[in-house]
């Protein structure tokens, strides 16, 4: 039993942690450990409480602080900032097929990398032995980026180790995440300055929210395969690409991305990820995701080659994707903002409903969810009002549900 109440358990009770693992790299393995459990998403174990480190987790926690620091007006209230938005692809073809949707995230970090912009990209990989092991991955050459390629909708342990990789290096990096990722690391920087001047740009893939393994393990044990599992993959290998795997035996399963995706892995999301302020990539240099085609007012999810949705929010980023694009590396055309709407249509309800889902969970757990400067409460002007009262009730029963369920 601990003596003294721990924050870092307060949070995670309330269903708010994202299992990013800064609260071990900052208090130290010894005293807290991140842990995979029963539910499939990664957990503080709190072994003793340490005043001073949990005041730094306190403000610096990314499921319950997000202080966007990229300006922007009303009239960019949904998108935010924008200085360029289109439509791209990277052009070395086993980039763009290797990736989830145009190579782009790849090519750019490929890109940094090969002139020596950075001396290396974190991001997220994945092992082909063992699918539970999404981790942080330095990459310093064009294979460890490929690697790393393809959509992980799974956890994956960000910043458990932030601090050791910092403090082992004077490497310069681009850093490579979800929205939520990239709130963490600024967090995380604003309380460590002396690192900042590390991060020489950020790149976020937009995300529509994090999956629990149990979505991993239902659309694998549908096929009752024959263990281990070995190779999954999520995405890539074409747009939007397959989840696929290959058993003990050496027999290979795919499902397409309508059904991995739209029947299984997005009825395990994080209740974190239901009230998310946003999935856009507000504070990265640079935003990216599907350029999703439209059918009947819905994307298409038909096999093609791939397009990546690409937004630029800073001068840096702005930078980095037309040198890139000189280089050759990248391929791009303007598009209007007016179209990601179309192209990201999951966004823009999370954009205009995020304000009422932070008041529903405040009305039930008492918690004012520290989301700064993103116009949430104005946002709110766009959904008509009994859909704003269906939302904010479906919010207060699974907050409810939960807690009870948490004791």
């Amino acid at each position: 039993m601990l003596s003294v109440k721990s924050k870092i358990s307060d949070i995670d009770r309330a269903n708010l942690c994202l299992g990013c693992g800064l609260c071990e790299s900052i208090c130290g393995k010894e005293h807290v450990h991140m842990q995979l459990k029963p539910d499939g998403f990664f957990h503080p174990v709190v072994k003793k409480v340490v005043p001073e480190a949990e005041k730094i987790i306190t403000a610096i926690c990314p499921g319950i602080n997000i202080t966007n620091d990229i300006a922007f007006s009303k009239k960019q209230s949904i998108w935010g900032n924008i200085e360029t938005v289109c439509s791209g692809y990277a052009t070395d073809n086993e980039v763009r097929t290797r990736g989830s949707s145009g190579g782009v995230v790849s090519g750019l970090a490929i890109y940094l990398l090969s002139s020596k912009t950075v001396d290396a990209v974190l991001q997220v990989g994945g092992d082909p032995e063992d699918y539970e092991r999404n981790s942080l991955r330095i990459s310093y050459t064009r294979a460890d980026v490929l690697n790393c390629a393809s959509s992980r909708y799974a956890p994956a342990l960000i910043f458990d180790k932030i601090l050791a990789i910092l403090k082992n290096s004077n490497d310069t990096y681009c850093f490579i995440g979800k929205p939520c990722d990239v709130s963490a690391l600024k967090n995380f920087l604003s309380k460590y300055p002396i690192y900042a001047d590390r991060f020489k740009l950020t790149i976020a893939i937009m995300c529509a929210g994090l999956p629990s393994f149990k979505g991993t393990q239902a659309i694998i044990d549908s096929y009752k395969p024959k263990l281990p599992i070995k190779n999954l993959s999520y995405r890539g290998n074409g747009w939007p690409g397959y989840f696929s795997f290959r058993d003990g035996e050496g027999t290979s399963f795919k499902q397409s991305y309508n059904d991995s995706w739209g029947k299984t892995l997005n009825q395990h999301l994080h209740f974190r990820c239901k009230i998310c302020p946003e999935g856009i990539g507000l504070q990265a240099d640079i935003a990216i995701g599907d350029a999703w085609e439209t059918k009947d007012g819905y994307p298409d999810f038909t096999e093609k080659e791939g397009q990546s949705l690409i937004i630029t929010r800073t001068d840096a980023g702005e930078e980095t994707l037309l040198s890139a694009a000189h280089a050759q590396e990248i391929s791009f055309t303007p598009l209007k903002s007016d179209i990601i709407r179309y192209m990201q249509p999951y966004q823009y309800t999370r954009r205009t409903r995020a304000g009422i889902r932070r008041l529903a969970v405040y009305v039930t757990t008492g918690k004012w969810l520290n989301f700064k400067h993103m116009h949430l409460h104005y946002n709110m002007r766009y959904v008509k009002a009994t859909t704003l009262l269906r939302d904010f009730l479906g919010t207060v029963r699974r907050t409810v549900k939960h807690l009870k369920q948490n004791g």
